[in-house]
């Protein structure tokens, strides 16, 4: 075999260059495909390349009379009857039909078969190579054109398992072990920049080398293992396939000593490949289990049937119930996790058992469980409960190293209820019922709704408490909470520390209590219910709304909504406001309270642009004026307006504040700051530094009637003007239907 190879391609090539272009054309090489593809004496498969650089292609191949193009061997090629000399002629449709037909010998540029194949050839007599002997053509070529992509050199890999770019020019079956195959022709195509390189003569002489090639698949095993086609995890040259027979007990086509097994007892052997005992059929041998003996009998439990124990009696039993059944107050009771897990029922039965479960902590638990007073239940990581009930009285625990889930929850009138999870504590509907007490201590809790709370219920949180359900009534909660669902308040409800609304909070009356800061970046409501509704009919009472000891933020989408003059909104920290849509904000009846406490000035946004000294200003319908019907600085407070929020909806008018009425008690401080207050009233009773920017709101005089602000001769000859009967007059004051003297009356009583 020639090994002419100067570029150290690893191919048999010889190269003979004209004076034309080059480009990166580098000659050719092959890759023999397989190894006595078609019936009669042995026979192989190859493929010849055109190797260039990637981006070239490959346009003709060809022979004149200085350069015979030839394609020969020393034996005989195969030629199937239903192909043809070129690729144009083989119709892959056919190979399940006739799988030798795709072991045809054939001459080609890039294309394997005739789909979307644009090969063809002038000047060459094929009769002779069609009959399996050689082809030779002075004067002619197979060829392509330069818009024909399949001439496009691609990624292929040669006989020694080096990876190239090229394209391929034919595929021939030879018979014969020891025959030769030798390919030679002119080579024409175009660079990456659509230049013309050639013509060039190269040519290649081909030989099956001698192979070992244990999986007979016609590549060397060295070259199998080296393409990757075969693995050698012991690194000894031979595939591993061919090893198997020697070292693979669980037939998974993996070498024993290559392979991660189980192997509890170490002896080499994969457990599944020897037999054991496993009394509890779990697929463990029994000698490589610390099998649970609570007994201490010397028999595993699982041997015995024993799924529970209790540790103060000694007593094994073969299912739960009996075993809670049978102990008394203050037991500990183990019970086996995998069972645990089977049960769909965990009932307490009034007993206050400290039950434990032990064994595969990762297995998951989903019975529905009822606890009782003084009970304690320590689960797997995995508790996903379909419901859980505590007792009817005192207190009931249950904990998780990792996560406690359940689907419904009831805590009992009068107890209290202990979840302890290590990670995530998730409820899903439940019902806090009166007085009743749930303790929550997990990294994260989600409370899924809905939720019913009772009067006096109160929940314990470590962590922030997510609400992402429908929450309803009265609670307090020690602890801080994201409401994400919705909030509905039938009564007080307490928040000690930080409260984040992203959805909807609805009071229908009494307090919300707020302790820390409230971030408002959803919607409060102050909503009358007018019956039967949310637990009866009763609307709010004087002074109900909300009561926010720390700073109070409010988002630039989120609402405000109080439209009754019995809610009040106290603040005790700073009040920043950045809503800017005036439909959000609806407070023109309700009481805005500042109670600040401290040395520190409370800053409360100014909302209002400034239409002036009118009194449509004080309807929120009028435009972008925010009006608050009372705002009250509380004794002791000190307030500065500030405007750090650009809440004015109409462009450039200043930012005011508009309220029906301004009332500064004893001890109390009001700061401007520069910003004015628009008040029909106002009553100060403390300190109001910038008197001047609070401007009274002049309102309609009574008897005014042409509206210049006085009452006088003006208004009367009004009256006179339209005495008598008058439906709907300005001015008939008693609204009778008539003007007549006490409409007169009215005019001399409020006379400028």
């Amino acid at each position: 075999m020639k090994t002419q190879n100067a570029l150290g391609l690893g191919i048999a090539t010889s190269l003979i260059f004209s004076g034309a272009a080059m480009a990166d054309f580098y000659g050719l090489d092959y890759a023999i495909v397989a190894n006595d593809a078609v019936e009669g004496e042995s026979n192989w498969t190859v493929r010849i390349y055109a190797v260039m650089d990637d981006g070239e292609r490959l346009d003709a191949v060809a022979g004149d009379t200085n350069n015979n193009k030839t394609l020969t061997t020393s034996t005989s090629f195969y030629q199937n009857s239903l192909g043809g000399p070129m690729s144009t002629n083989i119709n892959s449709a056919l190979f399940p039909l006739a799988p030798s037909l795709e072991f045809d010998s054939w001459v080609t540029i890039g294309s394997e078969d005739n789909i979307d194949n644009a090969l063809n050839s002038i000047g060459i007599d094929w009769t002779n190579f069609e009959n399996g002997g050689d082809l030779s053509t002075d004067n002619g070529t197979w060829y392509i054109t330069p818009k024909d992509p399949q001439g496009l050199a691609v990624p292929f890999t040669n006989q020694n398992g080096d990876s190239f770019i090229g394209t391929l020019v034919a595929q021939v079956t030879v018979f014969g072990s020891d025959a030769l195959v030798h390919m030679g022709a002119i080579f024409q195509g175009k660079d990456v920049n659509g230049l013309t390189w050639g013509p060039t003569f190269a040519e290649i002489d081909i030989e099956q080398p001698s192979i070992i090639d244990c999986n007979n698949n016609g590549v060397a095993d060295d070259q199998d293992i080296a393409n990757g086609t075969s693995s050698d995890c012991n690194g000894n040259g031979t595939p591993d396939e061919c090893e198997l027979d020697n070292g693979d007990c669980n037939e998974n086509g993996v070498l024993d000593e290559c392979e991660k097994f189980d192997d509890c007892n170490e002896n080499g052997v994969p457990d599944e490949c020897e037999e054991f005992g496993d009394c509890n059929d779990n697929g463990i041998p029994d000698e490589c289990e610390d099998l649970q003996d609570w007994d201490g009998n010397g028999v595993a439990d699982a041997c015995e049937g024993l799924v529970a124990y209790n540790t103060t009696s000694d007593i094994g039993y073969d299912n739960l119930e009996d075993a809670i059944n049978d102990s008394n107050d203050g037991d500990i009771v183990w019970v086996d996790a995998a069972y645990a897990d089977s049960l769909s029922d965990v009932n307490f039965h009034g007993r206050a058992v400290n039950l434990e479960a032990k064994g595969n902590q990762e297995s998951s638990f989903t019975a529905e469980v009822h606890l009782a007073d003084g009970a304690t239940f320590k689960t797997g990581n995995y508790t996903d409960m379909a419901g859980l009930r505590n007792g009817t009285s005192g207190t009931s625990t249950l904990t998780s190293d990792l996560y406690i889930h359940s689907d419904d929850v009831i805590v009992n009138r009068d107890t209290t209820l202990n979840l302890d999870a290590g990670n995530h504590i998730g409820i899903g509907p439940m019902q806090l019922r009166m007085n009743s007490e749930l303790s929550l201590d997990a990294e994260t809790c989600t409370l899924g709704g809905p939720t019913d709370c009772a009067n006096g219920s109160t929940i314990y949180a470590t962590m922030d408490v997510s609400q992402q359900g429908a929450m309803v009534g009265t609670f307090d909660l020690f602890g801080s909470m994201t409401n994400e669902g919705q909030l509905w308040a039938t009564d007080d409800i307490l928040i000690t520390d930080l409260l984040t609304n992203d959805a909807n909070i609805t009071i229908y009356r009494g307090v919300l209590y707020v302790l820390g800061e409230l971030v408002n970046n959803g919607s409060i409501f102050g909503e009358v219910d007018q019956g039967p509704g949310l637990r009866g009919g009763d609307g709010p009472a004087e002074g109900d709304g909300m009561r926010v000891a720390g700073n109070y933020t409010v988002g630039e989408d989120a609402s405000i909504i109080m439209p009754h003059p019995y809610w009040n909104i106290s603040v005790g920290g700073n009040l920043d406001i950045a809503i800017t849509n005036s439909d959000n904000f609806i407070m023109n009846e309700a009481t805005l309270t500042l109670n600040s406490v401290g040395d520190d000035a409370q800053l409360v946004e100014v909302l209002g642009a400034d239409y002036g000294s009118i009194e449509e200003a004080l309807d929120p319908s009028y435009g972008c004026t925010f009006p608050i019907g009372n705002v009250n600085v509380g004794s002791g407070a000190h307030v500065v307006l500030v405007d750090n929020r650009d809440n004015d909806c109409e462009g450039d008018l200043a930012e005011v504040m508009y309220a029906e009425m301004l009332i500064v008690e004893p001890g109390a401080t009001l700061d401007t700051n520069g910003h004015i207050i628009y008040v029909a009233d106002y009553d100060n009773q403390g300190t109001i530094i910038g008197e001047d920017d609070i401007i009274i709101i002049d309102p309609p005089v009574l008897g005014d009637l042409t509206g210049d602000g006085i009452v006088g001769i003006d208004d009367l000859l009004v009256v006179i003007s339209l005495w008598g009967p008058c439906d709907g007059c300005d001015a008939d004051f008693d609204n009778n239907g008539d003007v007549g003297i006490d409409d007169l009356l009215v005019v001399i009583a409020n006379w400028s």
